[in-house]
């Protein structure tokens, strides 16, 4: 069960902007904890150059379930490392189409606001980054779903602790 007071913060963008290190830094920061994002953890057992549009539904229901739980344990905030709608965009994008599931969930989310993360990092690649996408399309994309959510959102930008620094006073400011 989720505590009323919990405050859940979504931290989005495209690969390689930082977002786990941000989740890491500011749960460790506020005392809490970070949601993962399950989609690292599914393909570390799956080929993610080979996928199906029910794959996306898989790795949806678990980061929903694993919300849930964690919202229980975390301590007035926590932080979500990606949202639904980092999967619809990545339904949109590789299938051309999103499942009824995915837009239903979007719109059930309970998040108090977004963090959108810039895209002023330079790129790292690791094994799961495709780069398939230009990230400043992935950028508007997810600004776009968000504006749509009718939800707060922050932009996100500098380099370490700057960029930690700023989304502190963002989440302090909440």
């Amino acid at each position: 069960m989720e505590k009323n007071n919990l405050k859940k913060i979504a931290i989005i963008g495209a690969e390689s902007t930082g977002k786990s290190w941000l989740c890491e830094r500011l749960a460790k920061h506020f005392n809490t904890i970070w949601v993962p994002e399950y989609a690292r953890e599914y393909f570390n057992n799956f080929n993610s150059s080979n996928y199906a549009l029910s794959d996306l539904i898989k790795i949806a229901k678990k980061q929903i379930e694993l919300e849930k739980d964690y919202a229980s344990k975390a301590n007035q905030l926590l932080f979500c490392d990606t949202s639904i709608i980092t999967i619809k965009i990545w339904a949109e994008l590789e299938f051309k189409k999103v499942p009824t599931f995915i837009y239903d969930q979007i719109s059930k989310s309970d998040y108090n606001c977004f963090l959108l993360t810039n895209n002023d990092l330079p790129w790292q690649a690791d094994n799961q980054r495709q780069n398939k996408f230009n990230r400043e399309l992935i950028f508007k994309l997810n600004e776009d779903e968000i504006k749509k959510t009718g939800l707060p959102y922050f932009i996100v930008k500098g380099f370490d602790d700057s960029r930690l620094n700023e989304a502190i006073k963002i989440v302090q400011s909440i």
